[in-house]
């Protein structure tokens, strides 16, 4: 009998159950689940009790790399983070960047990568590929997706941030994007039919992580393309910003 593996998925949003990127998120799970041993858990950031780094770096100078502040939630969190065999962080884009409540638990987790202890980057074009702290604490085989959603078209250009940032910390093999175009007007003006295509995508990408261990890039250019063509969504979004106020759930 095979080996149950733990997925953990961290929601970042701080629409907590209500965020559109748990659509696709949620999709790309269950095709997970569907098609190998996996027990998940959802840990939802936003309602966590996460007090804010001090910058101290202490936790550089411990070998467990833990942080001195023990009477919040981040220890438990991140004992899952080190012993899941799926790490999930599903989050919306913010201008450009991760929602502040996930980057208040990622400086808290610092001691998680290998200190800097004056080391550069390496010379030529992939330099800035090269990470310059790596996990040092993760089970072995362990996989971390970013999936995040956002209401651009451009996806290429406003996740570069994303892609620099963490290519830095933990290079560029260590992670995987999978970035969910026009999610918000998807969410909110997409109609079910369309939300169907997109779940299909998204769990198909589960599937083939599942039964191979990785992602095509295939599989991931589809969970990636956009559903609609550039002319309809140009008049979606100036209707979902016209009717802003129409759903309660759009705060």
């Amino acid at each position: 009998m095979a080996e149950t593996k733990k997925i953990l998925v961290m929601v970042a949003s701080p629409k907590n159950e209500r965020s559109g990127t748990l659509i696709p998120t949620k999709a790309f799970v269950q095709g997970l689940e569907e098609n190998g041993s996996f027990e998940t858990e959802y840990i939802f950031i936003d309602k966590m009790n996460i007090k804010p780094c001090r910058g101290c770096l202490s936790c550089w100078g411990r070998p467990d790399g833990s942080c001195f502040i023990k009477d919040d939630d981040v220890p438990a969190i991140r004992e899952k983070l080190i012993n899941s065999d799926i790490v999930i962080w599903s989050f919306p884009l913010f201008l450009f960047g991760v929602p502040g409540q996930m980057k208040v638990l990622m400086d808290r987790i610092v001691g998680m990568v290998h200190p800097y202890m004056g080391q550069k980057l390496g010379e030529g074009v992939n330099a800035a590929n090269s990470n310059l702290h790596g996990l040092q604490f993760q089970k072995e085989g362990q996989k971390i997706i970013l999936l995040s959603s956002c209401a651009w078209c451009d996806i290429d250009v406003v996740y570069e941030p994303i892609v620099k940032q963490f290519d830095i910390i933990l290079g560029h093999e260590g992670y995987q994007l999978i970035a969910c175009p026009q999610m918000r007007a998807l969410h909110h003006r997409g109609g079910e039919r369309r939300l169907n295509i997109l779940r299909k995508r998204y769990w198909q990408g589960g599937a083939e992580l599942a039964k191979t261990g990785k992602l095509s890039k295939e599989a991931i250019d589809l969970m990636q393309k956009t559903i609609f063509s550039d002319e309809a969504y140009e008049k979606l979004v100036v209707e979902f910003v016209t009717h802003m106020f129409d759903r309660d759930d759009n705060f």
